[in-house]
């Protein structure tokens, strides 16, 4: 059974816009829900749930892709497959 190379799959263009847009919409979620809860300010409840939406599908798109790629990988290196 042949391993998978997790750097080149992670290397893809596409995973790399993936984690380079997802991480900070992340960050912007939870902060967004941590200040909100702490000063009461309900807006910033509706940007949460915007914004963890979005972090959410992004992070499903990434693990889609990272099974594609393995799948790839894995029929490249065995032919017989």
């Amino acid at each position: 059974m042949s391993s998978l190379d997790k750097k080149e799959i992670r290397s893809d263009i596409w995973m790399q816009r993936l984690i380079k847009t997802g991480i900070p919409i992340a960050v912007i979620s939870v902060i967004s829900l941590w200040t909100g809860w702490f000063f009461k300010i309900p807006e910033l409840g509706n940007l949460f749930i915007v914004t963890a939406a979005i972090a959410l599908f992004l992070g499903l798109i990434y693990n889609v892709r990272f099974v594609i790629l393995s799948v790839r990988q894995l029929k490249a290196k065995d032919p017989k497959r």
